[in-house]
């Protein structure tokens, strides 16, 4: 038993982390399932050959072969077909994967303006993953290609105010939120909207604004998305989560926005899936999930914030005294 069940394992899909990796899931089984129909339709077809022209029944060999059409036509159709299933269910899996997430404009009255809130820019290069956070703010600060360098790896422009408290993480873990939705139900006299999606920290800001009482939300289930910003700065790498069901390449000069709702946290393996020089087989990384809130902490403690805040606490206090 203990040997079927390490053959169940080993053929199994591996521990899935996200809302919608079940829709990968079921591209892989629906595209076993087709493989699996022409198989059988293949060796139905051999057979079936092998039946109708047997020597028994030819003994002196055609090399005409058939004059109709209709195995003709019949193959090349299956063919054709086949080919079609497979184009329009991967570009609809790819567009759903590679486009915006379908929350990412998504902007409360709360956190307006905040689009980057849960953007990471990830950087591969030989033989690493380098990422880029917003921070406190929200936004991510611009980029210019002729300031990369040691010093500034991502190239940010800057003494901008949207890339002051920008965060830079090389060759460490990518730290990601797992951010629960809270819909607005009924908005009350506020300027929130039926349906409107809140994390918990836009969600305690609001009551803060409104009072605690002056609308109703309730958490339905659902996860913000995180979107990955990725691009490499030498040659082509792949960025694979198995967990997460995320793959993608990684090429230079382009940006490639990929998205995934985490729903556990924990770290994850990061695998080059893309053979990318003689360092391939230890290119790897982690990927951690966070809660909201240590995601909150994580980013004040990396932006200085945490420590500005502290050192105005104690000027005040000197003030005071």
């Amino acid at each position: 038993m203990e040997f079927l069940s390490n053959i169940i394992e080993a053929f199994s899909f591996p521990e899935l982390v996200s809302q919608d990796g079940g829709k990968i899931d079921g591209l892989v089984i629906a595209v076993h399932l087709l493989m699996l129909v022409l198989f059988v339709g293949w060796i139905i077809y051999y057979f079936a050959a092998l039946w109708k022209f047997r020597s028994t029944r030819n003994p002196k060999a055609d090399y005409k072969g058939v004059k109709n059409k209709t195995v003709t036509n019949s193959v090349e159709g299956a063919v054709i077909v086949a080919e079609l299933i497979l184009v329009v269910v991967a570009t609809y899996y790819w567009n759903f994967y590679v486009n915006t997430a379908d929350d990412y404009a998504h902007v409360t009255a709360v956190q307006k303006g905040k689009k980057d809130l849960h953007v990471v820019r990830v950087t591969a290069e030989q033989f690493a993953w380098n990422a880029h956070y917003p921070g406190p703010n929200g936004l991510l600060g611009e980029q210019e290609k002729a300031l990369v360098g040691a010093d500034n790896p991502f190239g940010i422009i800057p003494d901008t105010v949207s890339g002051s408290d920008d965060i830079v993480v090389l060759k460490s873990d990518i730290i990601v939120p797992l951010i629960y939705n809270h819909r607005v139900e009924n908005p009350g006299e506020t300027d929130l909207k039926p349906g409107e999606l809140l994390t918990s920290t836009e969600l305690k800001a609001a009551e803060a604004k409104y009072g605690a009482g002056a609308f109703e939300a309730v958490q339905d289930g659902t996860v913000r998305s995180v979107t990955i910003d990725l691009t490499s700065k030498d040659v082509i790498h792949s960025f694979k989560v198995l967990p997460l069901r995320v793959c993608q390449d990684a090429i230079p000069g382009l940006n490639i926005p990929i998205h995934f709702k985490p729903t556990k946290t924990g770290r994850y393996l990061i695998t080059c899936a893309q053979l990318c020089g003689d360092g391939h087989a230890r290119m790897r990384g982690v990927i951690k999930v966070i809660t909201e809130q240590e995601w909150n902490e994580w980013q004040k403690a990396e932006s200085g914030e945490a420590e500005q805040t502290e050192q105005a606490a104690v000027s005040t206090d000197d003030e005071k005294a």
